[in-house]
């Protein structure tokens, strides 16, 4: 197998990914490590990094050392980030951690770090125009995109950490300021970051949604400003008790609540929607993926590469062209994957597994529908049309279901046998 380890050393966490690279170039997460060392923690433009912030450091670069080692890793990238743009002694800093782990930190430009966060977000959501913002715990990025296209990116230090002592009218007051000049665009609001998806998890309980993805899961304003009210009031250790939000979090999810929420009346956005993906798998691409149909093809690909199953997309296309329909081909094409897997019934183990496995390309409406279709391919229950009814009607959903067992009984490993 062909790994790639990519260490995000971030203003408030570090976190080791290891990838398994698949022959098309697609990956999927396979392990990962994370330390809240919040190495950026007091530190403001030109002070530098705390000797006890680096000493935490080290403690978590060590240990990332010793299950690199154990894994044979040899191919590493280091990513850091604001912190040690900020500070002072950043570069000391950086040489002083590169040769704990044995690889360089690479430094990134608030622009790069910008542009790799993106590059993560387009390259794994149908995403055609819009704004994609990172907020971490140190700064804010944010990108323009027009037609899949990177084109403007902006960088400012509103990170969710640097700002989680401030009384939320003064942070408030700094967002307003800082993103005052920034122009309006059409398309759709996404973000990546911790945070964030933080708090679509906690969305998710409390909203008591049919699905557990957070990948394209979208929040509404008047969400995300109910708790951008709510969690500055509470404390700590009462947010740590909701849903989705981890002791580590409950520190700087209040501040987080406010950024976005400034953010989104800012950008007169309705829905923000939250990114799985980011910055460490934004390293791992080169560029933009042209168009929405050639992205869920490679990640399909990647998909059937992750069952150990030689891709089929040829027959995905086939019944796009076919149906014109998205949703239809997909369910189709899973359901192929999963009797090529020898699952026993590939219609239960299309709905099952991937409710439970995140499928870049797809919003998580699409998954909802795309998962249900398959189950209900096999036979009409109501306890899988009610996952999907606010989505679409009975009448239409119970169409495309029989188109897809259609297909799915015109083919075998992705070739039609009639």
């Amino acid at each position: 197998m062909n790994y790639k380890a990519v260490i995000d050393a971030g203003y408030n966490s570090f976190r080791l990914s290891l990838y398994s690279i698949f022959p098309n170039l697609s990956f999927r997460l396979t392990a990962s490590l994370k330390d809240y060392v919040r190495l950026g923690l007091g530190v403001s433009e030109g002070k530098p990094i705390p000797e006890e912030n680096v000493k935490r450091a080290e403690i978590t670069l060590r240990k990332f050392k010793e299950f690199l080692d154990r894994k044979g890793i040899k191919e590493v990238k280091i990513l850091g980030t604001s912190a040690f743009r900020y500070a002072s002694n950043g570069t000391e800093v950086s040489n002083r951690l590169s040769s704990i782990i044995g690889f360089p930190i690479t430094v990134l430009s608030g622009e790069e770090e910008g542009r790799y966060s993106a590059l993560a977000v387009i390259n794994t959501l149908p995403i055609e125009d819009g704004i994609i913002f990172d907020l971490g715990g140190g700064s804010l990025e944010i990108a323009y995109v027009s037609q899949r296209k990177i084109r403007d990116i902006y960088q400012f230090p509103l990170g969710a950490l640097r700002m989680m002592d401030k009384d939320p009218e003064e942070i408030k007051k700094e967002v307003r300021i800082a993103l005052a000049s920034l122009p309006s665009s059409k398309g759709m609001l996404v973000g990546s970051g911790g945070n964030l998806r933080a708090i679509a998890k906690m969305d998710l309980k409390l909203e008591e949604e049919q699905l557990n993805q957070i990948h394209g899961y979208s929040v509404s304003y008047e969400r995300i400003a109910k708790y951008a009210k709510i969690l500055p009031s509470t404390s700590v250790s009462e947010r740590s008790q909701l849903p989705g939000i981890d002791k580590e979090r409950a520190l700087t999810i209040h501040s987080a609540a406010i950024v976005i929420k400034e953010l989104m009346e800012i950008m007169g956005k309705d829905r923000v929607m939250t990114s799985a993906f980011g910055l460490r798998e934004g390293i791992l691409m080169d560029s933009e993926i042209e168009d929405v149909d050639k992205l869920r093809e490679f990640w399909l690909e990647g998909v059937s590469y992750n069952f150990n199953v030689e891709p089929f997309v040829d027959s995905y296309r086939e019944a796009l062209k076919e149906t014109k329909d998205v949703a239809v081909s997909t369910a189709f094409y899973l359901l192929q994957l999963m009797k090529a897997s020898n699952f026993l019934d590939p219609y239960v183990a299309c709905y099952q597994v991937f409710r439970e496995m995140t499928i870049p390309g797809y919003t998580a409406d699409e998954i909802n529908v795309i998962t249900t279709l398959c189950a209900l391919a096999k036979k009409f229950k109501k306890k899988y049309y009610n996952k999907v009814r606010k989505l679409m009607d009975k009448d239409s959903i119970l169409v495309k279901a029989k188109k897809v067992r259609e297909l799915h009984e015109a083919y075998e490993l992705g070739v039609r046998k009639w």
